[in-house]
């Protein structure tokens, strides 16, 4: 049998997987062979559980390439894509070619076994002995799963789901939150998103009491083995906080949008990166902005995940990278002293010859001396997303205010005119989506959560529009999942 829905055979692998050796949870090795129901009756089970989690998301099927780099494709970021790579084909928004169709098969389905996990550890934390955590520990851990668990359905939704402001009511993605055998049925597009909020919610409260970084609770390097010394590294409660600021703006509530995107501006800790850290020798410069950092993942593996797409190597430059042309780049970036522009250097390489000048971006490369504080680092929330999104939801009162402040972080001095119209803010506002987010994912899923009729993209130097559609920004479901799930009981509306 070869089936690999999450309604069937998935859930029986993972189950088997989990009461197996424990080398084998997760595809990841933890530090003692016990089967998984022995893992979970210790505090230190229960975060190599978790971390297991963390570990899973970087992998290439998920945050690793594919639901960060892959939808910067179609989101017509780049100028030029190799042809023998499988973001051409994203690019084109084929989604069942022979390139793409294990892509897209791959993030579900190892998305809905990460999912599966994270039951099982809140099925377990639910009925444990809180007695046996030390400190905060029980709220934090069980905080960080029920958020995970909503960040990783929201994901899963906006890529294989309509949006929002396109059908609310149409079938969408099963919300999965139990650890066995049962068929959780489709939900729609609405019904997820408030399955999302609410689980969003309940691991605010739990973080709110207990998150160090909320709490301010002095931690020491001995303390716990550092286990929350890094919560930038963990779904923290801004992590919580920030997400529920996408999930509101994507439903179209910008009062609560704002409300949470403000508080994790306010209370995240986060800063602007120093022009030091950037003006730089190249080993040593910041790409990723670590100060304004909200959540990030360490994908130790980097330089695999990315040989190919992101590749400086010569031999693969040609057939599978994806780059930027000089002519579209002076579009993007049209402020000479953009830290993040083409003649600056900050994170693109040096000149390729491809039939012309092009360069590609380098803010996930990974260099021999690079400081060991930015090694290997993926962000998956950042501070100016915050910002962006708090204009977009006051365009007329912090539109232009935000927008400068943006610019002033970033090197440019052009002053965006605080009298400008709205339009011209949101127009503003999408540029800078697009200047920010390189590799990171983030341009897609606004085009989508706006479902924007066209997307604007430079080609040659000059602005063009790739019109879209439902077709275009949804993918589709593994066919074993149609046949054999029940999504095909549903009737799409």
């Amino acid at each position: 049998m070869t089936m690999k829905t999450i309604k069937s055979i998935s859930i029986l692998m993972i189950a088997s997987l989990l009461l197996t050796a424990c080398e084998e949870w997760l595809d990841v090795k933890p530090k003692t062979e016990v089967e998984s129901s022995e893992l979970l009756k210790t505090e230190a089970g229960y975060k190599d559980a978790l971390w297991g989690v963390y570990t899973k998301m970087t992998e290439t099927s998920m945050y690793g390439l594919n639901m960060t780099v892959t939808p910067d494709a179609m989101a017509k970021m780049y100028s030029r894509i190799g042809s023998s790579s499988a973001l051409n084909h994203f690019s084109s928004y084929n989604y069942t070619s022979t390139r793409t169709r294990p892509v897209v098969d791959a993030v579900w389905q190892n998305t809905y076994t990460t999912i599966a996990n994270l039951n099982n550890l809140i099925g377990n934390i639910r009925s444990a002995d809180k007695q046996m955590f030390a400190e905060d520990n029980y709220n934090v851990i069980y905080g960080e799963a029920l958020g995970l668990r909503a960040f990783l359905h929201f994901d899963l939704l906006r890529l294989f789901a309509p949006s929002y402001a396109d059908a609310p009511d149409a079938a969408a993605i099963p919300y999965v939150t139990s650890f066995d055998n049962h068929i959780t049925e489709t939900s729609t597009v609405s019904q997820t998103i408030e399955f999302i909020l609410k689980d969003l919610n309940a691991a605010a409260v739990l973080l709110k009491e207990s998150d160090p970084m909320v709490t301010k609770r002095t931690i020491t390097t001995s303390e716990d083995n550092g286990y929350l010394l890094n919560r930038k590294l963990r779904f923290n409660y801004y992590a919580v906080a920030a997400t529920l600021a996408r999930v509101y703006l994507y439903k179209g509530d910008k009062t609560n949008a704002a409300l949470k995107a403000q508080e994790v501006i306010d209370g995240s800790g986060c800063k602007w990166t120093s022009v030091d850290d950037v003006a730089t020798t190249e080993a040593v410069r910041d790409r990723t902005f670590t100060p304004e950092q909200v959540f990030v993942l360490k994908v130790e593996k980097m330089e695999t995940n990315i040989q190919y797409a992101l590749s400086l190597d010569t031999r693969w430059v040609s057939g599978n990278s994806i780059s930027v042309s000089q002519a579209d780049a002076n579009q993007i970036y049209p402020y000479s002293t953009d830290w993040r522009g083409w003649g600056t250097l900050y994170g693109w390489s040096s000149v390729l010859s491809l039939n012309g000048t092009y360069r590609i971006p380098t803010k996930l490369c990974q260099y021999e001396d690079m400081p060991v504080e930015y090694k290997c680092l993926l962000p998956l929330i950042r501070m100016p997303e915050m910002k962006l999104i708090v204009a977009e939801c006051n365009p007329s009162g912090k539109g232009a205010e935000i927008i400068n402040e943006i610019r002033s972080h970033r090197g440019i001095t052009e002053v965006f005119p605080t009298e400008a119209k709205e339009g011209e803010v949101m127009t503003e506002i999408r540029n800078e989506y697009q200047r920010e987010f390189y590799c990171e994912g983030v341009l897609w899923y606004y085009y989508k959560r706006l479902n924007s009729p066209t997307i604007p993209y430079y080609s040659y130097g000059r602005l063009n529009n790739q019109n879209m559609n439902r077709e275009k920004y949804v993918w589709p479901m593994p066919e074993e999942e149609i046949e054999f799930g029940n999504r095909n009981s549903k009737t799409e509306k």
